[in-house]
């Protein structure tokens, strides 16, 4: 647990040597969180956000907010076939 608590933070320092709204920020936030769920599972929630962010920033300004939208689908349905038990991949 010391390890995946250390790699977590490293991943939020990380993000904090990038630029607000570039897409590796975000993306490193997402990391660290995930990391993080070994001890809260609800850090889980954040990774998703964060996920979403990554997409939002990396994407063309005028296509942002569908951009998003899309993310979060794909995570829902996801979501739902991992409840399921029918996600053959991680």
């Amino acid at each position: 647990m010391a390890d995946i608590r250390k790699d977590a933070l490293a991943a939020h320092a990380a993000a904090r040597e990038v630029e607000a709204y570039h897409p590796a920020r975000s993306a490193a936030r997402a990391a660290g969180q995930a990391l993080a769920t070994a001890h809260v599972p609800r850090h889980a929630l954040a990774a998703a956000i964060y996920a979403a962010t990554t997409v939002r920033d990396a994407t063309n300004s005028s296509d942002a907010e569908g951009a998003t939208i899309r993310e979060r689908e794909w995570q829902y349905r996801h979501l739902r076939e991992v409840g399921k038990g029918g996600c053959d991949h991680p």
